[in-house]
């Protein structure tokens, strides 16, 4: 009875095991029915968040796009319009016009670049912020062989990640070559772009941390980048994905892991158009990496299990979607985004009219029809228009048929293919005016020229330049004072017709000779080397040299030297202006003479006699010496007058001079105040006795006789003595003082001298030393 119980435990009914067959095949197949569906919508889910992210990154990398074109168009015009500013300033405008020029109008710029100036040598001149480049060699960089050496002066380059000279910032260049109106390389404008400030707009752009930006140059550097900026600067992707994708065109999208952080994106690619550089955009689903891990997928084996992975499978899906929609959204705000940018762009050609429209030169464009399709303002200011005026008409129309019929051979030229400059006459409201016109061909994308860019700058003041010049010609060879041109070294190079009538001497026989030939002698070595030193510390000397004509007789010139410093500020010219003043300095001398000596005995008078007894006052201050004044009243000369003639009396008077010289020293002043009045200052007295001294000799040379012709005279005189500062410290007061002395000597019998005294006079004549009251 056990075994047959146990057999029937083990032992399944038809109907039983027929109802577990479709049990289990019902499950099964309800199993596989939910895992299909499950995968199904796993899949349509993947496909629907690729095309999502796909559109996102594709719809980010155009509004990247159009801030980066704005940016470039921005600083492209601003070289622009300071390239043709630059080309307009006269060829020897120093470094300082230059900066002045940037400088003017760097609050025009935002801070994402500047402005600066390479010269032809590749050397840095001036800069818009004032950096120190001055003399920096930039020969070396791309930009700059690239304009030196192109063939399309008209093109814009743009090169890659370069970390600058003397700022020491990321960056990378926009340049353009520099030419004047004859084609001549002038240098290059150069607008260097910060890296670092297209990453912050860049990383202010992001909407998630998963999404990266990057600008990369053709060259497979990297610009700029957010996130990883500082790793991401300058790495070659040349080898990646990026540059393959590239050959099948210029947008595009690609899956790769990124080189600077490891992550796997989706990248959506745009080449800029006719533009180096390549924005680049990628993202990642990240929120839905967890629903692919194998646990989840595996699950339970069991129904409740399946049916759980079911239910789980619809509410992810259901979130999926959801956050599908809000992705959407998302891409909807940023479409948003992009149409406001599409308004900053409609905004920043605004502010490009604004510049053009502040700029002092003509700019304008006209298609091949002639006809204007965009003017400035300055432009309508000068042909008296309203604003957009000339907008849709010929150019005939507007600048009439004589200037047209003068710029019509340059249109043609120009829109043949060649950039052109002429300049030609204009009658304007204002008056007549010259403009020096720049026609540069605009390509269109299939080749032929669709219209031409119009610079034009008034250069009225340059040709009213020119015609001074040519007018300075004209009186460098016209002009009544000699004048010459000498190298640095004093070498003639040019002299004018006046100097060779001054001298003598034509152009050719003085070419080549040094100036100092010229000169008599007459002057020491000191004297020219002294003028030599001025010519170097100050780049001017001015004096009177004696000069030798061909002659060789010996005049005197005023000369003036001026330097001429070329761009460097070193001399290299240096401009002599000659006047003969020989005659004036004669006619000079004679007034000086007859204005400060006495005619008869050419003895100081009384105006030259006042200033040495100033003079001498000082010197006296100044060494602490006394001084005398001696004043001499001749006795007897009334009479010698009255009885043989006032030309017997002049004889006398030169007689009685000379011997008073004999009797002073080196350095005293004998003067003759007026008729027989004659005074002597004595200076710096070390010794008082030399008062009396003198005062006895002069007695004593008066002593012997005069003769005059046939006569014989004698005479004596009477002298005044007063000292400096003792008697009187004002000039009139000790001439006064002196006088009263010379008196009291004539009242104690003349032919003596005598010291002035506030005290009642006493006779001094034999006194050796003057006392004092007490």
């Amino acid at each position: 009875m056990a075994k047959q119980s146990k057999k029937t435990e083990i032992v399944r009914s038809q109907a039983y095991l027929r109802f577990r067959q479709r049990l289990l095949s019902g499950l099964l197949t309800m199993a596989l029915i939910a895992i299909a569906v499950v995968a199904w919508q796993l899949h349509a889910s993947y496909v629907d968040r690729e095309a999502g992210l796909r559109r996102q990154t594709q719809h980010f990398a155009r509004a990247m796009e159009a801030h980066v074109l704005y940016a470039i168009q921005f600083a492209d015009l601003s070289l622009i319009g300071f390239s043709n500013a630059i080309k307009v300033l006269p060829p020897d405008s120093p470094a300082d016009t230059i900066s002045t020029l940037l400088s003017s109008r760097s609050s025009s710029f935002t801070h994402d670049f500047w402005i600066s100036f390479i010269d032809a040598n590749g050397k840095g001149v001036a800069t818009s912020n004032q950096l120190p480049i001055k003399g920096v060699d930039y020969s070396d960089r791309d930009y700059f062989q690239f304009h030196k050496n192109s063939t399309s002066p008209h093109q814009l380059f743009i090169g890659g990640p370069t970390v600058g000279k003397v700022s020491k910032l990321k960056l990378f260049y926009l340049s353009r070559r520099v030419e004047s109106k004859d084609g001549q390389f002038l240098g290059v404008i150069v607008a260097p772009l910060d890296a670092v400030r297209f990453a912050e707009v860049f990383e202010n752009s992001r909407i998630t941390d998963d999404v990266s930006i990057t600008l990369v140059h053709h060259n497979g550097r990297i610009i700029a980048r957010a996130p990883k900026f500082e790793e991401a600067y300058n790495l070659d992707l040349s080898r990646g994905v990026l540059f393959s994708a590239l050959k099948n065109g210029p947008v595009g999208t690609f899956r790769t892991p990124s080189q600077v952080d490891k992550v796997s994106r989706l990248f959506s690619y745009r080449s800029l158009d006719k533009l180096p550089l390549i924005i680049v955009v990628g993202g990642t689903d990240k929120d839905a990496v967890w629903f692919a891990s194998p646990t989840f997928i595996v699950g339970s084996a069991g129904l409740i299990s399946l049916l759980a992975l079911i239910l789980l499978s619809g509410m992810f899906a259901l979130k999926s979607y959801a956050r599908l929609e809000e992705r959407e959204l998302r891409y909807r705000q940023l479409y948003g985004s992009s149409r406001e940018m599409e308004a900053k762009l409609s905004a920043s050609e605004e502010r490009l009219r604004l510049i053009a429209d502040n700029l002092p030169i003509l700019i304008t464009y006209i298609d091949r029809d002639e006809r204007y399709t965009f003017t400035n303002r300055r432009f309508d200011e000068v042909f008296g228009l309203s604003r957009g005026g000339a907008l849709g008409r010929k150019v005939e129309e507007v600048v009439g048929p004589a200037a047209y019929a003068l710029s019509k051979p340059h249109l043609d030229k120009a829109l043949a293919g060649r950039i052109v400059y002429f300049e030609r006459p204009l009658q304007t409201r204002d008056g007549l005016r010259w403009d020096g016109i720049t026609y540069v061909p605009d390509y269109g994308a299939d080749g032929p020229v669709r219209g031409l860019f119009v610079m034009a700058e008034d250069v009225t003041a340059r040709r009213a330049s020119e015609e001074n010049l040519k007018l300075a010609g004209l009186m460098y060879q016209n002009s009544s004072e000699g004048m010459m041109v000498t190298d640095v070294d004093g070498k003639i190079l040019s002299v004018n017709p006046a100097f060779s009538r001054m001298s003598g001497y034509t152009e050719d026989e003085v070419k080549g000779h040094f100036a100092y030939e010229l000169t008599s002698g007459l002057q020491d070595q000191e004297f020219f080397r002294k003028m030599h030193q001025a010519l170097r510390e100050s780049g001017q000397w001015e004096g009177e040299v004696w000069h030798q004509n061909k002659q060789g007789e010996h005049y005197l010139v005023s000369l003036r030297f001026n330097a001429v410093f070329d761009e460097n500020g070193k001399a290299y010219r240096r401009v002599a202006l000659f006047c003969d003043i020989t005659k004036k300095k004669a006619t000079e001398e004679l007034i000086w003479r007859q204005a400060n000596f006495d005619a008869l005995t050419s003895l100081p008078n009384r105006r030259m006699f006042q200033e040495r007894m100033r003079q001498e006052m000082k010197k006296a201050d100044r060494t602490g010496l006394p001084m005398a004044l001696v004043f001499i009243d001749l006795d007897g000369f009334k009479a010698v007058n009255d009885t043989l003639g006032h030309a017997m009396g002049d004889i006398l008077l030169k007689e009685v001079a000379e011997r008073f010289s004999h009797c002073v020293r080196g350095t005293d002043t004998v003067s003759r105040l007026g008729g027989d009045e004659f005074t002597v200052i004595l200076g710096e007295l070390k010794d008082c006795s030399d008062v009396q001294r003198i005062a006895q000799q002069i007695l004593t040379s008066l002593a012997a006789p005069f003769k005059l012709g046939q006569e014989i005279v004698h005479i004596s005189a009477s002298i005044g003595i007063a000292l400096y500062p003792e008697d009187a410290t004002d000039p009139e007061i000790l001439l006064k003082n002196a006088d009263q002395a010379m008196y009291w000597a004539k009242q104690q019998g003349r032919n003596r001298y005598h010291y002035y005294s506030t005290c009642v006079p006493v006779d001094k004549s034999m006194d050796i030393h003057r006392t004092r009251c007490e």
